[in-house]
């Protein structure tokens, strides 16, 4: 008889820290009151950059950098140890990350045109926009790196991985896609139920991978990290090329 084979951990992250209060504060300050738009109050800061849109990127830089460098001072030892969830169906989860990609996209083109006609989110066009000035290896960074990793350490790490010790998982799934898909309307001035699906459905494939991988942050942070750097490298290289 074959032994049998060990089962996957729970890579869950234990009890909140007062830092994760701090890092939720800081994020609700910087990203929904509005407070990162302050440093283009600072003497100087402004002039540094040769357009508006150029500043605005720099306030997003800055503040990125900001809120990685906590989320990483935060969960950098269950990030390291979460990424032991390739140890379980390894092949299943490497696919599974392209895979993940492409059903995300193709339920968003499915649900969309069932609707009516295709809206970018203000969000998207404004990183469209940025291609033209911003270096990609600048916007890599931001977008593809640091960025997915602040949204996993809110949005999955604390809301479920750490929420779930007091409400059911799948409340907390329900309320980390809906904040998820919500945040990256704030401050836009215009809402479309449209343009909101594609998030909608980008938040329920990373928060489903997450819990089946055991809530490992690793996982949804390579995921999150994939689709980003696709859809950045599609508006570097094949969206000039539709446009001209």
């Amino acid at each position: 008889m074959l032994p049998r084979r060990p089962k996957q951990p729970d890579f869950g992250p234990g009890k909140f820290v007062w830092g994760d209060f701090a890092a939720v504060a800081l994020y609700a300050l910087i990203f929904v009151v509005g407070g990162a738009a302050l440093l283009l109050l600072v003497p100087g800061f402004r002039e540094m950059f040769p357009s508006d849109n150029l500043a605005i990127f720099g306030v997003n830089l800055v503040v990125y950098a900001f809120m990685f460098t906590i989320a990483m001072l935060l969960a950098r030892h269950d990030l390291w140890s979460s990424f032991k969830t390739f140890q379980w169906n390894p092949w299943a989860k490497v696919m599974l990350i392209p895979g993940g990609w492409f059903a995300s996209l193709m339920l968003t083109a499915t649900i969309i045109s069932t609707l009516g006609e295709p809206v970018k989110s203000e969000n998207q066009l404004a990183i469209e926009g940025l291609t033209t000035e911003v270096p990609f290896l600048t916007m890599f960074v931001v977008t593809a790196i640091m960025g997915p990793l602040v949204e996993e350490f809110i949005f999955r790490h604390l809301l479920i991985g750490k929420l779930s010790r007091y409400i059911n998982k799948w409340v907390c799934a329900l309320i980390s896609i809906a904040l998820f898909a919500g945040m990256h309307f704030i401050g836009s001035g215009t809402f479309e139920w449209v343009s909101v699906i594609p998030y909608l459905t980008l938040g329920t494939v990373i928060t489903l991978a997450y819990i089946l991988s055991g809530k490992s942050l690793a996982y949804s942070y390579v995921l999150h990290f994939f689709n980003n750097a696709v859809a950045l490298i599609i508006s570097y290289t094949v969206l000039p090329l539709m446009a001209s």
